[in-house]
């Protein structure tokens, strides 16, 4: 499904702050039919494609998008862009890489935690590894992340999973 919209932006101060696009009402509703999740993939200007959900915010859905984005599709606050949504069809309503994938795929243990986690935890850990651009690095923290995921049963504590990734390249350095 296709629509122009407008890139606009939320306060600082409010949840959900960033940039973001309307979604129409009956664009909304015509993919809560093909996603009931409300997972999607958003294409800006047939340029950038990213994961995303159709949030709510008031009487009206939105689709957060960010700087990054924003600077991939070549716009700005206040440009109209044409935008095309589809049904995120994959397994974690996210791309995962080829490394984190292996990771769980060599430790069943850490796998099945990670797997019990909600979609949204699973995402956000898969978002961390994600960003690593070196295969080494993402290799490491996918392996950091099913060990703390193991050493607190299954519970994720985003401040103590820090230390761990802190402590983990400290114990590598010669």
């Amino acid at each position: 499904m296709t629509f122009k919209g407008v890139i606009d932006s939320f306060d600082e101060n409010s949840l959900g702050h960033g940039p973001y696009i309307k979604i129409p009402d009956t664009i909304f509703e015509a993919m809560l039919k093909l996603s009931p999740d409300k997972r999607i993939k958003c294409t800006l200007n047939y340029l950038v494609t990213v994961s995303r959900a159709m949030s709510p915010k008031g009487d009206f859905h939105y689709i957060l998008l960010n700087k990054e984005v924003l600077k991939l599709a070549n716009v700005t606050i206040s440009d109209t862009v044409n935008v095309e949504l589809q049904p995120d069809q994959s397994k974690y309503g996210i791309e995962i890489t080829e490394e984190m994938e292996e990771v769980l795929f060599s430790d069943p243990e850490g796998s099945t935690l990670f797997h019990q986690l909600t979609p949204g935890k699973q995402r956000t850990l898969i978002t961390i590894v994600n960003k690593i651009k070196s295969s080494q690095l993402r290799i490491e923290r996918s392996f950091v992340i099913l060990e703390h995921l193991k050493k607190l049963k299954g519970q994720i504590d985003f401040k103590i999973l820090q230390q761990d990734f802190k402590d983990y390249r400290n114990k590598m350095r010669f």
